[in-house]
């Protein structure tokens, strides 16, 4: 038997420079270190381990068990991730990304919650920051508390940082590693289909958006209709034609004809604000060209 109660998964992929500021965030969460590991996952294309290794050496306790693992085979968020699980010890294990941080006391007060044993997956509310908290924006509209499938069929608002017990993740198969984006989210309608889940009312997790970085979530386009296509059945065609919409929007390719066809057969005026959010975003890019010149 382990002594590992939770195990950090850390994919990281070119980000020596973000990397020790998620690294720090770990310092300040009120568990016992002989308790946690931490997994580095190098998905990055030239291995960085030597690297890697330097940084932990600066910045982890010597007493937290620290895991450094290669990814050698298909780079993608999705695959370290399910990597870094597969070598994990720990009963629970929870995400960070390379370029976010954890605020003090996150993982503390989720493990309160997870240990009682009621809800299989924990979670807490995020926030959005660049240029090192220069610029802080807060998600509108976020729930806590017990969070249904219902909640989160159209948005996620759970964040990649969320805890749950190794065997529940297994159970599911993990992430999948066919999308390139929004793995999370599907991860999260796979296990609310059978599972529950509860959101801590704290904000505690700080998504980085540093304005021209190249994210995972530059690929939600296609990964919105990936998603219809899979969870159609589940949802209705109402659901399935608002994401479709939602989908093609992203990537700016939604035609009015299509916009028209699937108001109507989602019943709902939901594509029509996307294509006009297309729309607005279009002329706003245009207009920025034009000052620039």
């Amino acid at each position: 038997m382990s002594d590992i109660l939770l195990s950090i998964i850390i994919p990281t992929c070119n980000r020596l420079d973000t990397l020790p500021r998620a690294l720090n965030s770990l310092l300040f969460q009120n568990i016992y270190d002989t308790e946690v590991e931490v997994i580095i996952v190098d998905d990055s294309k030239e291995s960085l381990v030597e690297e890697i290794n330097l940084l932990n050496s600066q910045i982890l306790p010597s007493n937290i068990n620290v895991k450094v693992i290669r990814n050698d085979g298909l780079h993608s968020a999705a695959r370290a991730r399910n990597l870094g699980v597969s070598q994990a010890d720990g009963e629970f294990i929870t995400f960070l990304d390379d370029d976010d941080i954890y605020l003090p006391g996150r993982l503390n007060n989720m493990l309160l919650v997870a240990k009682e044993g009621k809800y299989s997956l924990v979670s807490s509310g995020r926030f959005f920051e660049s240029g090192d908290f220069e610029t802080i924006n807060n998600q509108p509209k976020q729930k806590f508390g017990e969070i249904s499938i219902e909640d989160i069929k159209y948005l996620n608002d759970i964040d990649i940082g969320f805890m749950i017990k190794k065997s529940r993740f297994e159970e599911l198969g993990g992430f999948n590693i066919s999308l390139k984006s929004l793995e999370d989210w599907d991860f999260i309608i796979r296990h609310l289909l059978t599972g529950n889940c509860y959101k801590i009312k704290r904000l505690d997790y700080a998504v980085n958006i540093e304005p021209g970085k190249v994210r995972v979530s530059n690929n939600d386009s296609q990964s919105y209709i990936e998603l219809a296509e899979l969870y159609k059945t589940q949802f209705g065609r109402s659901w399935f034609f608002i994401m479709m919409a939602h989908g093609f929007s992203l990537a700016g390719n939604l035609k009015l004809s299509n916009c028209l066809l699937y108001t109507i057969k989602s019943l709902s005026f939901k594509p029509l604000y996307c294509y006009l959010r297309q729309m607005k975003n279009f002329y706003f890019k245009l207009i920025r060209k034009m000052c620039v010149r």
